[in-house]
Formats: C-alpha cells, sequence, structure tokens
C-alpha cells in the first residue's frame, strides 16, 4: 500500500534536482531515521550535480558525506545513483506563515519505521506538537504503521548553511573513524609508499558487544598502523588500527584479519568469518 502512495505523493520523482539545482519545490523529501537520530534523505544523482557542490549544498563536510555513504566510490558517480545527506531540524519549516506558498517549497515527509509513536516524532525527532502530526497525517487515531508516510513540512529549495547543522556527526565514534582514514591516506602522501592488496577471510566475535573502536589483529601491517578493508559484499570500507598479529594457533592460514565487532558490523559482516579485501602500507 505504501509503495503505491509513494508513486502517487504528487511531485515525487526518482531524480533530485536539475542540472542547475540541487533541490526543486517538484522534489519530494522523504526522510529516515539513523541509529543516531539523524534525519536521512537519499538524494538521487542527476547528471551536471557532483559530488563536492552538493555536500556544500546540504552544508555537509565532504568526511561527513564519506561517513553516510561508506560503499560509495566518490571518483565514479552516475545519474539516479543515490547519496545519503543528513538534514537538519531546522532547515524543515513545520508550520505555514500568513501568506506561506506551498508550491515554491519542497515537501517533507517521513518514512515511519517499527517502533516510532506520536510522542516520539513529536518530542524527539521533530519537536513539533503530535495535534499538527495527526492533522497533516489525517490520522484519526494515534496509532503509526511501519512504512507509512508522514506529512512533515517543507524545505526550501535553497543551499543549506552549515552552522544548521547540530554536528551529530562528529561524535567520538565518528571522529575516529574519519581520522583513521586521514592517517591511512597520509601514508601514501607522506611517504610516496603504494599499498599493498591483500585478500581471505576475516574473522569477529558476534556475541561480543559493538564499543566505539576500529580495530584489527593483521599479520604483515605495523603495529599501530591503519589497514583499508573492504566487503565486497555490502561495498562498504573501513579503516582500523592495527593492534599486534594473529595468534599464530588460534587461526587457519587463510584468516587474513581479526576484527572488533565495531568494525566488522561497520563493514556489514553477518557471518563470523566473511571475505574481505585489505590494503596496507609496509
Amino acid at each position: 500500500m505504501w509503495k503505491i502512495l509513494l508513486l502517487l505523493l504528487p511531485g515525487y520523482v526518482f531524480a533530485t534536482g536539475d542540472s542547475s539545482h540541487y533541490l526543486t519545490p517538484k522534489d519530494t523529501i522523504i526522510l529516515s531515521i539513523s541509529a543516531s537520530e539523524e534525519k536521512i534523505f537519499e538524494h538521487k544523482i542527476v547528471k551536471g550535480q557532483t559530488i563536492f557542490s552538493l555536500a556544500k549544498f546540504y552544508g555537509l563536510k565532504m568526511d561527513e558525506l564519506r561517513h553516510l555513504n561508506p560503499s560509495l566510490n566518490f571518483d565514479v558517480v552516475s545519474p539516479n545513483q543515490s547519496i545519503k545527506v543528513v538534514i537538519p531540524n531546522r532547515a524543515i519549516i513545520r508550520y505555514r506563515e500568513p501568506k506561506f506558498n506551498p508550491r515554491i517549497y519542497t515537501p517533507v515527509y517521513y518514512r515511519v519505521k517499527k517502533g516510532d509513536n506520536l510522542f516520539r516524532l513529536s518530542k524527539v525527532y521533530f519537536r513539533m506538537p503530535e495535534d499538527t502530526i495527526k492533522a497533516r497525517a489525517k490520522l484519526k487515531q494515534g496509532s503509526l504503521q511501519p512504512g507509512q508516510l508522514i506529512h512533515i513540512g517543507w524545505m526550501s529549495p535553497q543551499a543549506i548553511p552549515a552552522e544548521w547543522h547540530t554536528r551529530p556527526a562528529l561524535s567520538p565514534s565518528l571522529k575516529k573513524a574519519v581520522d583513521l582514514k586521514k592517517i591511512f591516506d597520509a601514508y601514501s602522501e607522506n611517504k610516496k609508499k603504494v599499498a599493498t592488496a591483500q585478500q581471505g577471510i576475516a574473522v569477529w566475535q558476534k556475541e561480543a558487544p559493538a564499543a566505539r573502536n576500529y580495530y584489527a589483529l593483521h599479520d604483515k601491517a605495523a603495529k599501530g598502523s591503519v589497514i583499508e578493508l573492504h566487503n565486497p559484499v555490502t561495498k562498504r570500507t573501513v579503516y582500523a588500527e592495527v593492534l599486534g598479529k594473529i595468534p599464530a594457533t588460534a587461526y587457519s592460514t587463510n584468516v587474513v584479519a581479526i576484527l572488533s565487532p565495531n568494525t566488522a558490523k561497520l563493514l556489514g559482516a553477518k557471518d563470523a568469518n566473511f571475505f574481505v579485501k585489505i590494503k596496507y602500507y609496509k
């Protein structure tokens, strides 16, 4: 039902903006909420749009955009490709002032996920009265259904100022991930070296809780260095600090890395053993 509704939303298109604008009144913003309660919109690239200008339009830093899209090859972006961006609450127009003309703004909807309720939408996500949300969604009762689209408000098709972001993306966890990538990139820039490629099985403990760390055990990279790990199944790439070598008798010879739970989960690992591609500097 909601897929049908999505297709029937007025102005909804499968690309965002045009070759001259990154957002237009003909588009529709459909938000989801991330685990860190950021409002996520998947922008569909149009021919002529660039990653750098896209980040600038949404008021994001390139490192933030990379963290939101770990599997994206930023050097090759094709039309209609989906790129996740964060929409700050301040950018959402939630109330119609006198003489407000919705035709010149982009409508904003929220896609309900399991566990949502009116109180959470009202007090946590959007900070607006429950009655307003019910009226916009034409809800006779307060119950919500997963996948349901709730009209929250509108957005200006103008660029979002960077200062409107509260920067939840700069949490300790994200800062660590960004810093590790910078360290890895600096190896080639400072030492003029070429990374060594490797592939094989990575191992992690599924039952262990995911802490805010990114580390690995690896036999060939130096202790304290940073390695790049890529999961070709999920197309995700993360970076991890090497804490030491793999115990000699604990694993078979085809195991190339032992990962912390957080590193494995960011790679989208489903099994305790999974295939990875690694780059490291000797």
